[in-house]
């Protein structure tokens, strides 16, 4: 496959650029002998950590539309992160999923249509291939750069997410910095992202010439503020996901968890058509939670989403998401239709229900926002128990949507998941 050799090259040719340049402005003094030099960067490479973790994954999935699907897999993420140099790290990231049951479940990519889709690829593919700079300047600003493929995070997972709900992650070839000084509460974070490693294996990754800003200010801890802009091009892979979004998002910061408390959050965005994208649309984004955290028990929460369309031709969209970011486990809105889409949602976020156990409980409905009519609803629960503290874990994972509109059809998940951490 040329591309994605001519891509690798590409990403490698940026990341030693990166290290030169850095490493030459910041990295050298001559205060240091050859000697000492060279044991420093002995230091660097060889006392740095490994990185691990692992998860034996049962799912099963029914769409009535389908027969069912019985994904049995075992992802694994394997890394080395050096150890800081003068501020610099390296990180370098293999991923591999093996499908136990690879003639029981269609994974998007395998041919296996008749079977409910369930997104879990074969894969062995370098997840991650990065390197960072950090430094504290005299201000107390902080400031960070990071070239190369990366899980780059810019405003939240509703909008830009590694999806590490899935066996392969969602990840970027990006440059990134970001500038944050506690003192005076003001974030600065920018990412530049030219592919975007997509979670249905390489053969489904996007060609990107991407842009994302945000600008916060979260001083005032009851009302911490962001404003953030995404300039999505996809380029001939997706041009119809192409878009540019400006936006804003208020919400309170860290609660106190000694007490009972109130939190919020809030956002609301503008998109249009951008770049490559041939359908010329206007839609917005309205999202407002409420909540209440309970002191040993954790969070109940009621909120509502909207994202609006432009009379049927096309709705807010969310290429880059996370949508499990709002408990969907069905996912079969992570693309909003034309119509435009209402969510109420109810979610019960709890830390220690009994026996150790935690997890959430999430109700959602949906409605067309052009015709008012209810398209479905959706009940998901998830459990999680700690086995063995910081190194083995469990989820058992239910999400159910059913619907009396022909155009969509009720679908069923239940999984066991084991999950191992190095």
């Amino acid at each position: 496959m040329p591309y994605h050799h001519n891509h690798c090259q590409r990403l490698a040719i940026h990341i030693v650029v990166f290290a030169v340049l850095l490493f030459s402005t910041c990295g050298y003094s001559q205060d240091e002998s050859n000697e000492t030099q060279s044991s420093n960067i002995t230091k660097f490479i060889n006392e740095g950590e490994f990185v691990f973790n692992g998860k034996l994954r049962f799912w099963h999935a029914n769409d009535e539309a389908a027969r069912g699907s019985q994904a049995y897999t075992f992802g694994t993420n394997f890394g080395y992160l050096t150890k800081s140099y003068r501020g610099f790290r390296i990180y370098v990231e293999g991923e591999s999923t093996i499908a136990i049951t690879p003639d029981r479940y269609f994974d998007g990519v395998n041919g296996l249509t008749e079977r409910t889709n369930v997104t879990d690829p074969e894969t062995l593919e370098l997840n991650q291939m990065h390197i960072s700079y950090d430094d504290t300047l005299s201000s107390g600003t902080i400031m960070q750069f990071k070239v190369g493929r990366q899980a780059a995070i810019v405003e939240d997972e509703r909008f830009i997410g590694r999806v590490s709900a899935r066996q392969d992650d969602q990840t970027f070839d990006a440059i990134y910095a970001k500038l944050q000084n506690d003192q005076k509460g003001l974030l600065f974070e920018y990412a530049y992202m030219y592919q975007v490693n997509r979670l249905v294996a390489e053969e489904e990754d996007w060609r990107s010439d991407s842009h994302a800003f945000i600008l916060g200010y979260y001083k005032n801890e009851m009302a911490r503020v962001g404003l953030f802009a995404q300039l999505l091009d996809f380029q001939d892979d997706s041009p119809s996901k192409s878009n540019q979004t400006f936006g804003i998002t208020i919400d309170r910061g860290v609660v106190p968890k000694d007490r009972m408390a109130f939190k919020y959050k809030t956002a609301f965005a503008y998109q249009s058509d951008y770049g490559d994208n041939t359908t010329a649309y206007d839609a917005f984004l309205i999202n407002t939670e409420l909540g209440l955290s309970l002191p040993k028990f954790g969070v109940i929460s009621a909120g509502y989403e909207l994202a609006s369309s432009d009379d049927g031709v096309a709705s807010y969209q969310f290429p880059l998401s996370t949508g499990q970011r709002l408990h969907r486990i069905s996912d079969v809105f992570i693309d909003p239709p034309a119509d435009g889409l209402h969510n109420p949602y109810f979610t019960l976020e709890f830390n220690n229900l009994f026996w150790g156990i935690g997890g959430f409980f999430g109700y959602h409905a949906y409605l067309s926002e052009e015709e008012g009519s209810l398209l479905g609803q959706e009940l998901d629960l998830v459990l999680a128990k700690s086995i063995v503290p910081d190194l083995l874990r469990s989820e058992i994972t239910y999400g159910s949507f059913f619907s009396d509109d022909d155009a969509y059809t009720d679908l069923h998940i239940i999984s066991l998941d084991l999950i191992f951490e190095l």
